[in-house]
């Protein structure tokens, strides 16, 4: 598989009260055409701000971001990106608030509706298409935003921790259907979560960041077709409590 973005010494600090902080240092990653990603890592150590400065919301102190061989440093828009809270549109549809990257970009409305229409019933949607956000469970809620975010039509997905706020059940689920669904869409994705099951499950490779500050420390291969509770899995675990200093 070819490299379709990478990030290159990507390093950030912030004022906090009155002071620079470097939060990230010097942080470089590749991401290849069709692989599925996460970066875990205890809260405060850097990885939304990684996922922030990939997506162009900040830009980086020092280092640069290449998606398909361009410069896209503080670009926004070049990548798909679903922060932390579903930040759906309250007077609008789901299909409306789908609808909105198209409308954003000033495409054509018309064939961005209908392939709206295709995808609602990949994403367990199609009897949901005509409600409001207020009128969903937090896990349709979820999957409305991940559609609107894969009608960016952008080649890579961005997501940060899209299922922390769920409960136990619902996140289970939610799992399972985005990697079937990231498989069957073909998609390229970057993960950040600090769930070590929900990153065992979904990725083929794993990064693990350290922070005070920020910076990569450690990567794993997930083994195909491994189910949790085995051996295998109960190994990459221990070795990865340990590379993170947990025991």
């Amino acid at each position: 598989m070819s490299v379709i973005l990478e990030a290159i010494g990507l390093s950030k600090s912030f004022l906090l009260k009155g002071q620079s902080r470097l939060i990230l240092d010097a942080a470089s990653l590749t991401l290849a055409e069709g692989e599925f990603l996460t970066i875990i890592g205890a809260s405060g150590c850097g990885k939304s701000t990684f996922l922030e400065l990939l997506a162009g919301v900040t830009r980086p102190d020092h280092g640069s971001v290449v998606y398909m061989g361009e410069e896209i440093t503080a670009k926004g828009g070049k990548l798909g990106y679903m922060p932390q809270d579903d930040l759906l549109f309250p007077w609008l549809s789901v299909r409306d608030n789908a609808l909105l990257p198209a409308r954003v970009a000033r495409s054509d409305i018309r064939q961005a509706r209908n392939r709206v229409d295709k995808l609602l019933p990949v994403f367990g949607l199609e009897n949901h298409a005509d409600h409001l956000p207020w009128q969903l469970s937090g896990g349709l809620k979820q999957r409305t935003a991940l559609l609107r975010t894969c009608m960016t039509e952008a080649g890579v997905l961005l997501l940060d921790e899209p299922f922390a706020s769920l409960d136990a059940i619902t996140r289970r689920q939610l799992q399972l259907w985005l990697k079937e669904i990231s498989s069957s869409l073909a998609l390229s994705v970057i993960l950040v979560t600090h769930d070590i099951s929900e990153a065992i499950i979904l990725s083929s490779r794993l990064v693990l960041m350290k922070g005070d500050p920020g910076h990569f420390c450690e990567e794993f291969i997930i083994p195909p077709g491994v189910k949790e509770g085995s051996p295998a899995i109960d190994e990459l675990k221990r070795r990865i409590f340990a590379a993170l200093g947990i025991r």
